[in-house]
């Protein structure tokens, strides 16, 4: 009785003194104890409950380390495929930036152009290479640019299918069409395709384990995806730190940008980050591999002298380069709608709604080349241009404010009539130009108000106007932060390409500015919210975004 009595009053006070008894009064039972462990009842006299709670602690045991193991499994299978998509894209982008220059060896420096009448045939080089995207775009419309490319894994995450084949053989279409567009000297750049190809990387090698759910394998393609874009960035740029940052602030705005607000983004845990690191890290020493150890800018010798002083310059700028951003996408926006017969006079709109998709390339491609003709620096040949243009302290005013209204145009036009390229390019160049204009600006100031440019305190300088260079990179990272959003991955990649640390503390608050007072306009002007504007992202050219996000 005593024994009865004592094992009731456990069952009482516990709620987990039924472990003796039959499995299916334990079942019935078990909402009372609230799916607690298993007692360890060592008050009884009898040895079988001590036996039984031993039994159940090697089970528990037990479980946690298969938990662990699957865990661990799940863990080193990501951190291999983002290894396999940073190698793959590595070498990619290393491919697609061969061939365009080999493209622009074969059309700027082959003899006919030497010895034919350059007036005609300058401005059928960036024709031609339209007339390829055209005749390109004939098979089909292009993949979609980031964020129509995240709409159209979700979906393939849900259905658990892999990609079609045929949108491998579009992405290879589009990667030929983005290498007649740039390597023909159009007004874009190569940096969008190669993060695209990043992230195709990502998407060729995405594998689910058996018995993974649908919000695992959402996580997994995402993942991959932004292990995809940072390497993209890494290898195009050679700069691994800001690849990583790229993934961490655009391409989870890309995931959080209609797809599904309510749904958490977990790229940033702890170890998806070791594996946007590890992809990153390894696009950078394979492009290295394939195309040797370059510095994107080469800027000649500059100094910094009193930067203290100066930010309340830097952060003029950085309001201004925000301005100039807006400019450039309202620009970019209007030739699409141009293009697209959405506006303009109603003759204009119903010629260009008659005409053919494939036609409208070639007419930007030339227009590039017409312009190019009176501004050559306009025209994409890599960034010796831009270089050879900071390298110039001396450049008139009149020539940075011309090279920013024209190179605005170009871009514009080039992206509207479907020329297929990035912006990163036009953003620095406009940067660029934007930094250098401000400075020449307060050069004339200075001298116009009798202010001299170096100020002294007992002989210590307290003020002094650093060169061009230095506005020149500052104003190039504040046009990429308002732009594309991003001021912390616009700092770290003109740091990574100029390898220069004085830079960086004006650099940083300049893009952050440029970045709010972008927001600040934008908000203020525009009808349709940024997160649905596809010039936001990059894809100017793109329809197919607007198509996934539609049907999404």
């Amino acid at each position: 009785m005593r024994k009865i009595t004592l094992m009731l009053m456990t069952f009482l006070a516990s709620g987990e003194g039924f472990t003796h008894l039959s499995p299916w009064r334990q079942l019935a039972i078990a909402p009372l104890s609230q799916h607690r462990p298993l007692s360890r009842i060592a008050a009884t006299s009898e040895g079988y409950a001590e036996e039984e709670s031993d039994e159940s602690s090697e089970d528990e045991v037990d479980g946690n380390d298969i938990l662990q193991d699957t865990r661990f499994r799940t863990e080193f299978s990501a951190f291999a495929q983002a290894s396999l998509v940073g190698i793959m894209a590595g070498y990619s982008v290393g491919a697609f930036k061969l061939s365009i220059d080999a493209l622009r060896r074969f059309t700027y420096d082959s003899t006919l152009l030497e010895h034919g009448p350059q007036l005609l045939l300058l401005p059928l080089i960036p024709a031609a290479g339209g007339i390829a995207v055209g005749l390109l775009s004939l098979f089909g419309a292009f993949p979609p640019g980031l964020r129509g490319t995240v709409v159209s894994v979700d979906k393939q995450a849900a259905s658990d299918v892999s990609e079609p084949s045929q949108r491998r053989l579009d992405f290879l279409r589009k990667t030929i069409a983005a290498v007649c567009t740039l390597g023909t000297g159009c007004s874009l750049g190569p940096e969008g395709p190669s993060v695209e190809i990043g992230m195709a990387m990502g998407t060729n090698i995405i594998r689910f384990p058996s018995g993974m759910d649908k919000n695992a394998r959402r996580d997994r393609s995402r993942l991959l995806l932004a292990c995809g874009a940072a390497a993209g960035v890494s290898a195009g740029f050679n700069a691994p730190i800001a690849g990583v940052f790229f993934a961490l602030e655009i391409v989870q705005g890309a995931f959080r940008a209609g797809l599904g607000k309510q749904e958490t983004v977990a790229t940033a845990s702890p170890g998806n980050m070791s594996a946007i690191l590890i992809s990153s890290v390894l696009s950078a020493l394979t492009a290295k591999n394939v195309l040797g150890d370059h510095a994107v800018f080469e800027l000649s010798a500059y100094t910094l002298p009193t930067p203290f002083s100066e930010l309340p310059l830097y952060l003029m700028l950085g309001a201004v380069s925000g301005i100039v951003a807006f400019v450039f996408s309202e620009a970019a926006k209007i030739s699409k709608s141009l293009f697209d017969g959405q506006m303009g006079p109603t003759t204009l709109r119903q010629f260009a709604r008659n005409l053919p998709n494939s036609i409208k390339p070639m007419i930007g491609g030339l227009f590039c080349g017409i312009v190019g003709l009176s501004f050559p620096q306009i025209l994409f040949f890599g960034y010796e241009t831009l270089n050879g243009l900071l390298a110039n302290s001396s450049l008139p005013l009149s020539v940075t404010l011309s090279l920013i209204a024209v190179k605005i145009i170009t871009s514009a036009v080039s992206a509207g009539s479907g020329l297929v390229g990035g912006t990163f390019a036009p953003s620095l160049f406009l940067g660029g130009m934007v930094g250098a204009s401000f400075h020449n600006i307060m050069e004339w100031f200075f001298q116009i108000a009798k202010i001299p440019e170096i100020l002294t305190a007992a002989g210590t300088p307290i003020f002094q106007l650093a060169d061009v260079p230095a506005y020149a990179m500052v104003g190039s990272a504040s046009v990429l932060a308002a732009l594309f959003r991003a001021p912390l991955t616009a700092s770290l990649l003109l740091f990574e390409l100029t390898r220069d640390y004085d830079v960086i503390l004006p650099l940083m608050a300049s893009a952050g500015v440029g970045s709010l007072v972008s927001d600040v306009v934008e908000q203020k002007f525009q009808q349709q919210p940024r997160d649905e504007d596809s010039v936001s992202w990059g894809d100017l050219s793109d329809k197919a975004d607007e198509k996934e996000l539609s049907n999404n």
